[in-house]
């Protein structure tokens, strides 16, 4: 079963679709979430937002409740499988139908570039945990978070277990970066876990569409948020553009709502939005890559202004 045709950018968003779904989206607190939130909230959806940050949560949702939106606040550390759990079922009771229509598991951290420090090899004989300096909470958060809230969702919340499954609508939107296409160089634990959501959507996307659910994922170039606040000042003051925040919402929405596109990749660059052709007919990427120029464009821009500034 082969994936999709590419995303038509040339068509406009259906936003009036967001009306009434049922949202599930993590890292809702600040920076691409929080905006994520206020546009499912402005178009009429539901939403459970989940973050670990209690206190920006919170205030999100009183922001959005005060302009009559449906919405419900979770702390929740997607790190956790249990916390994971009971964000599901906190979600499921709240929602209309007791479903999801639309995941969004944006939950995602920034780590310090890649400093392997030389060592005596005799601790190994007393190693039984990976080095603290090794240690990677990019991974966990931003892979493994992903993957287990988004087949928690599947298997539990987006009505795999109701009969005409095959006809729904229902969508998970994957947050990856163009750091999972052409890697950011010293900024390993990143460039590893957004490799991973790519392969994830890529081994995923077929057999979730087999049961109804569209699967894409949304790749950014940087943004300026909170969380690259440390890196936007140095692409800036090299003349590299970032893209926006408005640039991404629509990406998220054009996945969420496209009932014709699963198994797509967006790239969100500074001069628009394109189909990243991840698939046998796009070379895997590479015709895209090799006619915007997209992967010269990425390592270049990235190669020396960041890779000494990923903050920790």
């Amino acid at each position: 079963m082969p994936v999709s045709q590419p995303i038509n950018f040339g068509q406009p968003v259906n936003y009036a679709a967001l009306k009434d779904r049922n949202v599930l989206l993590t890292g809702a607190a600040s920076g691409f979430g929080a905006s994520a939130a206020r546009m499912f909230a402005q178009h009429g959806a539901n939403i459970v937002l989940a973050d670990i940050q209690e206190a920006p949560g919170k205030a999100m949702e009183q922001e959005l409740t005060a302009q009559g939106a449906k919405v419900k606040f979770v702390a929740a550390d997607v790190t956790s499988v249990t916390a994971q759990a009971k964000l599901l079922q906190q979600a499921l009771e709240f929602f209309p139908r007791n479903e999801i229509d639309i995941y969004v598991p944006n939950a995602g951290i920034l780590g310090p570039p890649l400093a392997i420090a030389p060592a005596d090899p005799s601790e190994l004989a007393n190693l039984t945990t990976v080095p603290a300096d090794l240690a990677s909470p990019v991974i966990t958060v931003n892979l493994q978070g992903v993957y287990v809230g988004t087949m928690l969702a599947l298997r539990y919340g987006m009505g795999l277990h109701k009969s005409g499954a095959a006809t729904s609508p229902k969508s998970i939107v994957l947050i990856d970066s163009l750091a999972g296409y052409c890697g950011a160089e010293g900024c390993v634990s990143y460039t590893a876990a957004k490799f991973g959501v790519r392969g994830f959507m890529r081994g995923l996307r077929k057999h979730a569409a087999a049961s109804g659910v569209r699967v894409n994922s949304v790749c950014p170039f940087y943004v300026d948020t909170p969380m690259t606040s440390a890196l936007v000042p140095a692409l800036q003051a090299v003349g590299i553009p970032v893209a926006t925040i408005e640039q991404v919402l629509e990406a998220i929405a054009r996945a969420a709502t496209d009932e014709t596109a699963w198994g797509r990749a967006i790239s969100v660059m500074p001069d628009g939005l394109s189909d990243l052709g991840d698939d046998a007919a796009g070379l895997q990427s590479g015709k895209q890559f090799s006619l915007a120029g997209l992967g010269e464009h990425w390592e270049v821009l990235i190669t020396g202004p960041l890779s000494d500034e990923i903050p920790a």
